[in-house]
């Protein structure tokens, strides 16, 4: 098929769009479109403000709930050195009164590490005979968690958690 030009389908009465639209107003109405292109000043300030909020509040939130993962991590590891020290009872006795031993070490010990896998809590041994014991997980360095800064857990499986001031929070820790 051959390509008829544009001008041939033009209605020449009517006259070009620009040309009539020019007419009225006496200013050309397409020109004075093209010079608003962007952004003003204060429509990026605004957007700057927005997500600087946005970004305060998202990393609030996002170091709640790391101190919350580590609060998980400290107690499972609490759980798994109780767990550990009820195995030790049946097999010698008493209860184990160190951690990080190895299989077959002299005295013997719990295979259990003294900190939490990422460090954040350190364990440790408060106090263990034959017919007790308490492990404590205490917040390291100063970046711990301050409403949980220790954890603890005894042969009877009660558990127990105190701030840095020494208050008991074992209900928002546990």
């Amino acid at each position: 098929l051959p390509r008829l030009p544009a001008a041939a389908f033009r209605d020449h009465r009517r006259g070009d769009l620009r040309c009539r639209l020019r007419r009225r107003s006496g200013a050309d109405l397409m020109a004075q479109t093209r010079g608003t292109a962007g952004f003003t000043l204060i429509e990026v300030v605004i957007a700057l403000a927005i997500v600087a909020i946005t970004t305060t509040f998202a990393i609030a939130s996002y170091r709640g709930h790391l101190l919350r993962a580590d609060r998980v991590e400290a107690a499972y590891a609490l759980l798994a050195a109780a767990a550990e020290q009820e195995k030790f009872h049946l097999a010698h006795g008493h209860y184990g009164d160190r951690l990080d031993a190895v299989a077959g070490s002299d005295p013997p010990g719990l295979p259990v590490a003294s900190h939490t896998p990422r460090g954040r809590y350190r364990l440790a041994v408060a106090m263990a005979d034959a017919s007790a014991f308490r492990i404590v997980a205490s917040a390291s360095g100063g970046s711990g968690d301050p409403l949980c800064a220790r954890l603890f857990i005894d042969e009877s499986g009660r558990r127990g958690a105190a701030d840095v001031d020494g208050r008991d929070s074992t209900v928002k820790c546990w």
